[in-house]
């Protein structure tokens, strides 16, 4: 509900904007002096556009209280998933762990091929016994404590193709982004890479990672069996929580697929025009 809200806040701030450009516009054509110089202004269209101002600064407090209010939201989800992981998950994680290191310690395999295969299931446990801990610890992903987001993105890309997909990148080192930012990229990607491991069958992909000026571009594509994003996207907690990140930022998600023709997520952030309200985390 929180998140329904700064929407649509969100879209009243951006209506009110566009109000406030096209008022100019139309102020310039019907007098013979520059709508910026107050002193020869109408003074009807110099109260107008105070009070769009004073309207806009309204609303962009109001998208940074709805932001803290979801961020506190989220804290105290992250608090309670915490919880249940420690008693539940990361115990079977690590006795998984334990026993795969077991097995490759009692019956090692003579095929090359299969002793990669076990040691490439120990490594998989590892990480995600790993990757649960820091859930816990409510910190970031150690990908991003230790690498650029360009890099955290790639080496996502490598392991699928490790495991058998056809994966092309091109990844541009986009610098450090606000953290909240990284965050949501980085999750997003990879969120897009394990539903083409999980959905897409074995086919090619393609990573591409760009920046222009303030705005960020992600764009995963595939070839795959592709879906129906209209009967699907309801039902599928991944997608959802894709444009509930980049929604959060201000930032869109477009997400293209049709049964077997594959499928295309691209996900545009603007740093600039968000700039004023993003809740900063670091």
């Amino acid at each position: 509900m929180i998140v329904a809200w700064f929407i649509r806040v969100r879209q009243h701030s951006t209506t009110m904007k566009h109000q406030l450009t096209t008022l100019i516009p139309e102020t310039k054509r019907h007098t013979s002096f520059p709508f910026d110089r107050a002193q020869t202004a109408p003074e009807h269209w110099r109260k107008e556009r105070e009070q769009l101002l004073l309207l806009l600064a309204e609303r962009e407090a109001e998208i940074h209280l709805l932001r803290r209010m979801v961020f506190e939201a989220q804290r105290a989800g992250q608090r309670r998933i915490a919880r249940e992981l420690h008693d539940g998950v990361a115990q079977q994680i690590t006795a998984a762990c334990l026993h795969l290191q077991a097995l490759a310690g009692r019956y090692r395999p003579r095929s090359p091929k299969a002793r990669a295969t076990l040691e490439r299931a120990i490594e998989l446990t590892r990480s995600a016994a790993d990757e649960v801990r820091r859930v816990i610890a409510d910190a970031p992903p150690a990908a991003l404590e230790t690498h650029r987001l360009a890099e955290a993105i790639c080496s996502e890309a490598m392991a699928l193709q490790r495991d058998g997909w056809r994966v092309t990148t091109r990844i541009a080192d986009v610098g450090r982004l606000p953290e909240d930012v990284e965050l949501a990229l980085f999750r997003i990607a990879q969120e897009a890479l394990q539903n083409i491991r999980r959905h897409a069958g074995r086919c090619r992909v393609q990573v591409t990672l760009a920046r222009e000026g303030a705005c960020v571009r992600l764009e995963i594509v595939d070839n795959g069996c592709g879906f129906d994003p209209q009967q699907t996207a309801a039902g599928r907690f991944g997608l959802a929580g894709m444009q509930e990140r980049a929604a959060l930022l201000g930032g869109t998600v477009i997400i293209q697929s049709h049964p077997g023709c594959g499928t295309r997520i691209a996900i545009r952030i603007d740093m600039e025009t968000d700039d004023e309200t993003r809740m900063w985390t670091n």
